[in-house]
């Protein structure tokens, strides 16, 4: 069982002390450039799911991303192996993307690193859900300001290229 307050707190500093800061290696960008400006609006709603019920909160989530930018499913990562989740995942997207969402999926065991920065969160597993024209908007504006310049390609294709495969709103 996940201690909620103390993940909730865990997670704003590290929003605080590593997303939303410049990094050398991201060339001098945050590794999120959006994610001080959403949290400071109070546009993240962060909410605590069980593994088995990570589908219907996923649901329950998506009617507030009209509202709010993001939704960050906070879930207990020993209770699933990183490969049945991005499995599943990759299913629920398939399905969502049509209907202009995206789940970014999160495990500690599943290290992600760009140029050489790991990205993970690691405290514990989080399923980070967003309108997908909203995201490929924004992606792409970081792209033209250059951004995306020191990711290589297999980290622009496991992170941002394949969420432009099937987004027909995307203009």
């Amino acid at each position: 069982m996940l201690d909620q307050n103390q993940i909730t707190q865990d997670l704003i500093t590290w929003m605080q002390e590593f997303v939303e800061k410049p990094n050398p290696a991201l060339g001098n960008w945050a590794p999120c450039p959006y994610a001080r400006k959403a949290r400071i609006d109070n546009q993240i709603r962060i909410v605590f799911s069980e593994v088995d019920h990570l589908w219907q909160t996923v649901q329950d989530c998506l009617p507030g991303l009209d509202q709010q930018e993001v939704a960050v499913v906070c879930f207990d990562h020993t209770q699933i192996h990183h490969v049945l989740l991005e499995t599943l995942v990759g299913k629920w997207n398939l399905g969502l993307m049509s209907q202009n969402y995206v789940i970014l999926e999160d495990h500690p065991d599943n290290v992600e690193t760009v140029n050489g920065v790991h990205m993970n969160f690691g405290k514990c597993g989080l399923l980070v859900l967003q309108k997908l024209d909203k995201l490929n908007r924004a992606s792409d504006m970081l792209r033209e300001k250059g951004y995306y310049d020191v990711w290589s390609p297999a980290e622009l294709d496991q992170v941002v290229t394949w969420r432009y495969k099937s987004d027909s709103h995307n203009s």
